[in-house]
């Protein structure tokens, strides 16, 4: 609810400053100004609906409301950051940037030109920004370990982070993503975290059990706790995901075909997370095996290369989905996105599946890793 709450207020906030921008703009223009306040009083009692009835209306209406409401929000920030930076390049060509004041003063008809192309613009990265989520990536990324894996000499691991299954990644969108995955025709799919987002209720509702139960490949599929895995109803979800024939590594290992180990961290939020040297001790891993370590979120990669690992997968970043968001996340984290190798330890770390909040990818990419390994002799 905290979240929610959050939400509405920056939701409103933006809805009155680019609402008073038009309203000045549009002073002109009496049919224009009209439709602005149309469209921002329709668009505002339906995400005030979906806040206050969320509970009681159906998962579809829900989803609709949602994808609107976000997808209003982003509209809002980059129409007003627009605005705000036009604005500043006038009193710049005006040389008043002592004298803000001197906005009121511009043209009537270049302000409406400005305003209207502003518009068109967002309106444009917005819809390619969609595009890029409603088509996933996939990205072929090369690994030799020098270790002996057994019998095999290599293996096609399909890496997924953040599908974020809910309210907003409904369904449709659920089917969407496991088609893709099984058209990689991996022999080993490894998730990291954030199958699913904050309720398992829309998750429930939807059967979204049936589509991710279609998932097989020849090695098993595993996956590792994201933090929205313990946002709400945790021990439930994890069940849920179990059961469906996604196997949670908590803190534990899996030894695929006698080959190489997979490990699966708990997720930095749960409280009794065991530092990664004492889930390989416990789980008796044998270092002379290649191991691959599934921790969710990247904060600390030095703890899977300095235990030796073979290769770190990561998510929870999203490249930070949409911009300036990519920016924040390199500024965050030693490695935000992509392929990176530190000592003998391959590290990477996906933009994700999915997404959380807004259906866009501006500045990052919707994807899916295959991970093509090769081992040593």
């Amino acid at each position: 609810m905290r979240s929610l709450i959050v939400a509405l207020i920056i939701h409103f906030t933006l809805n009155v400053l680019v609402f008073l921008k038009g309203w000045d703009v549009f002073k002109t223009q009496r049919a224009l100004r009209a439709s602005w306040t149309v469209i921002f009083a329709f668009e505002f009692l339906v995400y005030l609906t979906g806040f206050l009835f969320y509970r009681r209306l159906p998962p579809e209406l829900i989803h609709l409301i949602r994808v609107m409401g976000t997808s209003w929000m982003l509209f809002l920030f980059y129409l007003g950051g627009l605005a705000l930076i036009f604005d500043f390049l006038y009193l710049v060509f005006r040389k008043q940037l002592a004298r803000p004041k001197e906005l009121v003063n511009q043209p009537a008809k270049m302000k409406l030109i400005v305003f209207l192309s502003s518009i068109v613009m967002v309106v444009s990265v917005l819809y390619y920004g969609n595009y890029k989520f409603n088509h996933p990536e996939v990205q072929q990324v090369n690994m030799e370990i020098g270790k002996p894996a057994g019998k095999m000499d290599s293996v096609r691991i399909a890496m997924i982070g953040d599908m974020h299954l809910g309210y907003l990644i409904n369904r449709d969108d659920a089917r969407r993503m496991v088609d893709l995955i099984l058209q990689q025709q991996p022999d080993l799919i490894l998730f990291v975290g954030d199958i699913l987002d904050s309720s398992i209720e829309p998750v429930l509702e939807q059967r979204m059990g049936e589509e991710l139960r279609r998932l097989r490949a020849p090695l098993g599929v595993y996956s590792c706790t994201g933090n929205h895995e313990y946002r709400f109803e945790a021990e439930q979800k994890i069940e849920f995901l179990n059961a469906v024939g996604i196997k949670m590594l908590r803190d534990s290992a899996v030894l695929i075909d006698s080959a190489f180990y997979v490990v699966g961290r708990e997720d930095l939020t749960f409280k009794k997370r065991l530092p990664l040297s004492e889930v390989l001790k416990r789980q008796h891993v044998d270092r002379s095996k290649p191991v691959i370590v599934l921790n969710h979120n990247p904060h600390d990669i030095d703890e899977e290369v300095n235990a030796g690992t073979d290769i770190a997968l990561y998510g929870h970043t999203h490249h930070g989905q949409a911009f300036p968001g990519n920016i924040a996340t390199r500024l965050t984290f030693k490695v935000a996105y992509g392929y990176a190798r530190k000592g003998n330890t391959h590290i990477y770390v996906t933009s994700g599946l999915g997404l959380a909040g807004p259906q866009y990818r501006i500045g990052s990419v919707s994807e899916i890793a295959m991970l093509n390994v090769r081992f040593g002799k």
